[in-house]
């Protein structure tokens, strides 16, 4: 492709971008009633999913970026989706705090594209290294959330009706957590 065209699909791209992060960034502000609302957690990770990682694969940047990009807007999508699949899950400010750090994270990695200068690869690597301890508060606040909300559950009697064959143990969660939140 010429250099005109690939200039051209970034500038789609970081246009079409900035309204998927400008969404992102409600729907997470507003967690609580956004889990509420199935169509609003769609919404979200297919404006993560689709919007901003699906079309980093076209973007005339570094391969490094790309992966960047990748990694984090699909743990934004990961620990969405499974926060929604537990139900019971308190959300709380740590856990609200986090994904959007998360979230900034992907948004600087974006949004660096429009400076003519853009990150090179040690600049991408520092983002993503402190982005990575993020990722792993993350997943650690969210395992402990959903250990609370077991332990929550079964202290109120419920523990019998949620012990279904269907209903996973800590140790499935905890592999579910590990499988959703892995470097991709």
């Amino acid at each position: 492709m010429q250099p005109e065209q690939l200039q051209q699909i970034k500038g789609y791209y970081l246009e079409a971008a900035e309204a998927h992060l400008q969404l992102i960034e409600q729907h997470l502000q507003h967690l609580r009633s956004t889990l509420k609302n199935p169509d609003q957690v769609n919404e979200l990770c297919q404006a993560a999913r689709c919007g901003i990682v699906g079309g980093a694969n076209l973007l005339p940047i570094s391969q490094l970026h790309i992966q960047g990009i990748h990694q984090v807007g699909l743990c934004l999508v990961d620990c969405v989706n499974l926060i929604q699949q537990q139900g019971l899950l308190q959300v709380d400010q740590r856990l609200q705090d986090l994904l959007m750090q998360v979230f900034y994270a992907l948004k600087k990695l974006i949004e660096a594209m429009n400076e003519p200068s853009s990150l090179t690869d040690e600049q991408v690597r520092q983002i993503m290294s402190k982005t990575e301890s993020k990722r792993e508060q993350l997943k650690a606040h969210l395992k402990g959330l959903i250990q609370r909300s077991r332990h929550k559950s079964s202290a109120n009697g419920e523990a019998a009706s949620t012990q279904e064959t269907d209903t996973p143990s800590l140790d499935d969660l905890q592999s579910l957590i590990d499988e959703l939140l892995q470097d991709r």
